[in-house]
């Protein structure tokens, strides 16, 4: 690689480290781009050499994580008894999820619609292919879970929303702080414990009932 490339690698990283520092002390839209620079030692003006504007920074760094989040479950889903992964992939997500929690703020945020009409094209595509990706896994895992069941496409998609909505409700949880607020603590790995057995049996339950449903003509 050539020194240029490297060194422009070297200040991208040091861009992305020093938004993701800045943002653990404080909320995204009060932190500047300047801010940022100043942080990671850079001229302000070389910061737009890199990212067009203070979304596409945050964008990135939900990006990165989220892709390594990806991979690992991903590699969960491969390895386990196919009775067990889909249990062991959505518990692994919540794992990643408390060990980060500026990962689940950043991420509320850019699944808001209003941050997404402010992102260029090519970062809005990459969410989107992102986000496909999250559903092929979820997708093969529904597949794999309930192989006697000859799950249909739009039976998956109908269990998968209910999955988004209990993954997107214990990101809001863990964004929030937890429990600690509350008269009475509860512990957030027992939290994901009792969400975990929901999902999977919520998904055992609809899988029938969608099954033993009526086909209805368009």
């Amino acid at each position: 690689m050539r020194y240029q490339d490297q060194l422009f690698q070297q200040r991208e990283s040091a861009l992305l480290d020093a938004a993701r520092q800045l943002f653990q002390d404080d909320s995204w839209d009060r932190v500047t781009i300047a801010e940022v620079a100043r942080h990671a030692g850079i001229g302000k003006g070389t910061v737009y050499k890199h990212f067009s504007s203070k979304e596409a920074l945050y964008a990135r760094l939900v990006l990165d994580c989220s892709r390594l989040h990806l991979a690992e479950l991903q590699q969960i889903a491969r390895c386990a008894p196919a009775d067990q992964a889909m249990r062991r992939v959505i518990r692994r997500a919540f794992e990643l999820l408390q060990a980060d929690p500026l990962q689940a703020q950043l991420c509320l945020l850019c699944d808001r619609p209003a941050f997404q009409e402010r992102l260029e094209p090519p970062y809005r595509e990459q969410f989107i292919e992102l986000e496909g990706q999250y559903i092929s896994l979820f997708g093969d895992l529904l597949q794999s879970s309930f192989r006697d069941l000859q799950l249909s496409p739009d039976h998956c998609q109908h269990l998968i929303w209910g999955v988004e909505a209990c993954v997107n409700g214990v990101m809001t949880r863990i964004a929030s702080g937890g429990f600690a607020p509350w008269a009475e603590y509860i512990e957030l790995d027992a939290y994901f414990d009792r969400v975990t057995d929901f999902i999977i049996a919520g998904l055992h339950g609809q899988a029938a009932a969608l099954l033993a449903a009526p086909a209805t003509n368009e």
